[in-house]
């Protein structure tokens, strides 16, 4: 057996404290040296470790391959048993992975945990902390959590770092905390040091993204941030609703609600599950409490299914809830209404945290081989709420059609999905 070296930058990790913070940009080791400090944690006593992720598909995008990596690297295999979804430790300790974002049924039900590890944790919607951090309630347990800022409105940053409390240790590392850092990388870092100080700043020192890189709307919730228009945006009362959702199969399920108050459209809420059936979604309409003029689903929803006696607008129409279908155009014509619309609205800065994160995060896909981005956007954890934007978007130009200006260019060709 190899013996451990851990750097000093993350000794605090051997500290008893809640909460244990490590962010900053590429070479600081974040996620090599928590993974080795979990594996002396679990060799030094019995610990039940929960390591989660906002999105794991499969066991694959979990960190079991680091962790497996390690215990191959130190020779670690006479303590320790790799099984396909599960590491275990022969005095009983025991590694699990989970996602959070579409298990929160899941994540409550987990229990007797010692150690949660929260890896590229800038993705973890405000919905998902809540959920996990009760979760972690045995006496003496400690949440870790490692990240690359991207931007400063992400949950993660403001609860851990911007508004840190006294049971937080919170750490920003670089490549120089690092004292294995190799040459090759080094030679890499002064490169685009060079060429590219903006992108430098965020990959290796750990800055904000200002670049905004590939982003579709997030330069337009900046300026509405500036504006003063994300901001507290209360329901008034006689003005009706209107929602628009993105129908999530395997996805998440989104809905925005907005009212149109004079000529000047407000998004005042946003919800999002996943796993739920349709009645789930009739009941959270209903106990909003709000008074509704039009619920707008996409095209999909009027589509019959095998095995459904009628389409998702059919079934959702018998639970009492009126709906329209919104023949949506392209996914560019979807996109230049969500900016129109973001050009012109004010949203709620707390109900609609979780949209406004998800629009933050949306872009466009990059292709790797031509060293460029595509037309069309990623489908990952952020579009289903910036789908369902888009379907805003067209739902208050049909509402009040003079109320947020078309796009010069509207094609109509493609369908939602892109």
């Amino acid at each position: 057996m190899t013996e451990i070296v851990i750097p000093k930058a993350f000794k605090g990790l051997f500290e008893p404290m809640r909460f244990k913070v490590y962010y900053g940009g590429r070479g600081g080791a974040k996620s090599h040296n928590i993974a080795r400090a979990i594996l002396i944690k679990c060799m030094q006593r019995k610990t039940r470790v929960l390591c989660a992720r906002e999105l794991q598909g499969s066991i694959g995008d979990s960190v079991l391959k680091l962790l497996a990596d390690i215990i191959d690297e130190y020779e670690l295999h006479s303590f320790f048993t790799v099984q396909k979804a599960t590491i275990l430790g022969k005095n009983g300790s025991e590694i699990i992975f989970k996602g959070l974002k579409h298990n929160h049924t899941e994540i409550k039900s987990t229990e007797g945990v010692d150690i949660c590890w929260v890896e590229e944790a800038e993705k973890v919607s405000a919905n998902s902390w809540e959920v996990l951090i009760p979760t972690i309630r045995k006496e003496g347990s400690e949440v870790w959590v490692s990240f690359n800022p991207k931007h400063p409105t992400d949950p993660t940053y403001v609860n851990f770092v911007a508004n840190a409390d006294a049971d937080m240790m919170v750490n920003k590392v670089s490549w120089r905390d690092n004292p294995f850092f190799p040459d090759t990388l080094d030679v890499e870092r002064k490169r685009l040091e060079k060429n590219d100080p903006k992108a430098y700043a965020h990959v290796w020192e750990g800055d904000f993204d200002e670049r905004h890189f590939g982003g579709i709307y997030a330069t337009y919730v900046d300026t509405a941030r500036q504006q003063s228009r994300i901001t507290p945006v209360p329901y008034k009362d006689g003005v009706p609703v209107i929602t628009a959702w993105d129908l999530g199969r395997s996805d998440s399920t989104c809905i925005w609600f907005g009212q149109m108050v004079g000529m000047q459209p407000r998004i005042i809420d946003y919800y999002e599950n996943n796993g739920k059936d349709l009645a789930h979604y009739a009941d959270v309409i209903r106990g909003k409490g709000y008074k509704y003029s039009g619920h707008y689903l996409p095209h999909d929803a009027a589509h019959e299914r095998l095995g459904m006696n009628s389409s998702i607008a059919g079934q959702i129409k018998e639970m009492g809830i009126d709906n329209r279908i919104i023949k949506v155009g392209s996914v560019a014509s979807r996109i230049e209404l969500g900016r129109n619309l973001l050009k012109e609205a004010f949203i709620d800065d707390t109900k609609c945290r979780d949209g406004i994160h998800a629009l933050t995060n949306y872009q466009y896909e990059y292709d790797d081989n031509k060293g460029r981005f595509k037309d069309k956007p990623l489908h990952d954890w952020a579009s289903d709420g910036a789908d369902a934007f888009g379907y805003l978007a067209q739902a208050f130009l049909l509402h009040a059609p003079k109320a947020v200006s078309r796009p010069s260019r509207v094609s109509h060709g493609g369908g939602w999905m892109g």
